[in-house]
């Protein structure tokens, strides 16, 4: 079940930053969390063997939303600072050596652009839950999308392959709302919840529902994709840019994953199980690879399965050891 994986905070870094087939990227690049200390470390997997590769990258056990850029060379994610009570964004390379990209944000959320050249986040330094932009040394920081303060909360940024784009959540600021993300234990996300203060409702001229919004990076404001207030972790693009990938519950007790045209009509559900967990769809290849929770090793599985949802087959599992795909679940 899920809370199997919250209480652990196994996690994996982001496939998706590898531009999704490129030749150059690795095999399956994601982070095994032990149940036992929750302390992070990057792996390259081998998607037809099933053999794991250690990456040399000491990550602090202390950071959340761990993400790895295209080759495996460097990981970006946030921890907590007792200095200035905030949760800010840092990168590390083999080298071992961690810079500090964000002073005094309470940001977090972090992700690579296929290229590796930027980063894009989420901080709270406007007092709302918003999209920014930085170069991948910290600099040219930037609001993504700012709407009117109070109105528009965003989370989960993603990019898209050719990295012009951006997916995230769009969540409009309400009581309402916010309860509605608390049903069978989704979270807003938890590195900020003692920020959380729904406002009464309000609404922003740009956008009109609660659900997944696609932005290029040249545009002034973003596009409803799909309208949903059933959110459990972050919406990938599919390996061509044509879909989102997702997690959702669908008619089930369980999570399934599903995917939904970028005009947010053709929603179809790619795994039917009922008995376990789905969750975490990334492209890789040709493939789209997943997690399946394993309650008899009390562990998250490496899943593939075709565009399609077929040919659903175990690729990599360990015993009390969670390998999510994307570093941003729990309960």
């Amino acid at each position: 079940m899920i809370k199997k994986l919250a209480m652990t905070l196994a996690a994996a870094a982001l496939l998706f930053a590898t531009g999704c087939g490129d030749s150059k990227s690795p095999s399956l690049t994601y982070v095994a969390r032990a149940n036992s200390d929750s302390v992070p470390h990057l792996y390259t997997l081998n998607e037809a063997t099933g053999q794991s590769t250690l990456v040399s990258i000491t990550i602090p056990d202390s950071a959340y939303y761990v993400a790895s850029n295209a080759d495996a060379t460097k990981v970006t994610y946030c921890r907590w600072l007792d200095t200035t009570e905030t949760y800010e964004i840092f990168v590390m390379g083999t080298d071992g050596v961690e810079k500090q990209l964000t002073t005094n944000t309470d940001s977090c959320e972090s992700v690579f652009s296929p290229d590796g050249k930027t980063i894009a986040f989420i901080s709270l330094q406007t007092s709302d839950f918003v999209t920014y932009t930085m170069n991948v040394d910290g600099s040219n920081q930037k609001a993504f999308y700012l709407p009117d303060a109070g109105t528009f909360e965003q989370y989960y940024p993603q990019f898209s392959p050719d990295g012009k784009s951006l997916v995230f959540y769009g969540w409009i600021e309400s009581a309402s709302s916010h309860a509605r993300h608390q049903h069978k234990g989704v979270q807003v996300p938890h590195w900020s919840d003692h920020k959380v203060n729904p406002r009464g409702q309000v609404k922003s001229s740009d956008v009109s529902s609660d659900g997944w919004y696609i932005m290029h990076l040249t545009d002034s404001a973003p596009t409803l994709a799909y309208a949903t207030g059933d959110l459990w972790g972050p919406a990938v693009f599919s390996g061509d840019g044509k879909k989102l990938l997702l997690t959702m519950w669908g008619d089930s007790e369980f999570a399934n994953v599903f995917s939904v045209g970028l005009d947010g009509t053709s929603l179809t559900q790619l795994t039917t199980n009922t008995d376990a967990d789905s969750i975490s769809p990334v492209p890789h290849k040709n493939l789209i690879m997943f997690n399946r929770y394993n309650g008899d090793n009390s562990s998250w599985d490496i899943y593939s399965m075709d565009q399609n949802g077929g040919n659903q087959a175990l690729v990599h599992s360990t015993a009390d050891t969670s390998e999510t795909l994307l570093d941003a679940y729990w309960d």
